[in-house]
């Protein structure tokens, strides 16, 4: 099974494939709170949401630094770093994508906007996404998929992102305990 997780504070995105097929997804709503110890509150109790299961590989969406809210940006490392910790402990290997490569993977372009990210899903994959969070997750499960299960049918743009990634997998999966 390949996990794919999109750290949101408000709707982590989480869903798992097993065979290319969804097997489960995720959307854990959390509202924002007041105070330190109310928000860590808050960012335990969406990393222990999460349903690891017996994954072989765990795909997180890494940070957007261009963000603008320092607050947020400060609380969303703090939530991948936990979830990191989370597949640490349960000896999970995971791999941290780039938003940028996300999208270029998805779609052949690094900027481009959610709405080409839902229309891609769906042509490409044939599932339909309400929710952004939910099909990020979904696009950085099919990305392991990718990794642990090399395809023919992998499109060049696509090859591009892993061949870049494959270093960061290597070094993901020889962690000292």
């Amino acid at each position: 099974m390949i996990l794919g997780i999109d750290p949101s504070l408000t709707g982590t995105g989480v869903v798992a494939l097993e065979d290319g097929k969804i097997i489960n997804q995720q959307l854990i709503k959390t509202k924002p709170t007041k105070g330190s110890l109310a928000e860590l509150q808050r960012l335990i109790k969406i990393v222990d949401s999460i349903e690891y299961g017996e994954a072989e590989l765990a795909v997180i969406e890494g940070l957007a630094f261009m963000s603008r809210n320092t607050t947020s940006l400060v609380q969303l490392s703090g939530l991948n770093y936990m979830i990191r910790h989370k597949l640490y402990k349960l000896n999970i290997p995971f791999l941290i994508v780039p938003p940028t490569s996300l999208k270029k993977f998805i779609t052949s372009k690094g900027n481009a906007p959610k709405e080409c990210m839902l229309m891609d899903i769906f042509k490409r994959y044939g599932e339909e996404f309400r929710d952004n969070n939910l099909a990020d997750a979904f696009s950085l499960a099919v990305l392991g998929d990718a990794v642990i299960n090399p395809s023919d049918k992998t499109k060049v743009y696509q090859q591009e992102v892993l061949d870049k990634l494959e270093t960061n997998v290597i070094k993901e999966n020889k962690l000292e305990r």
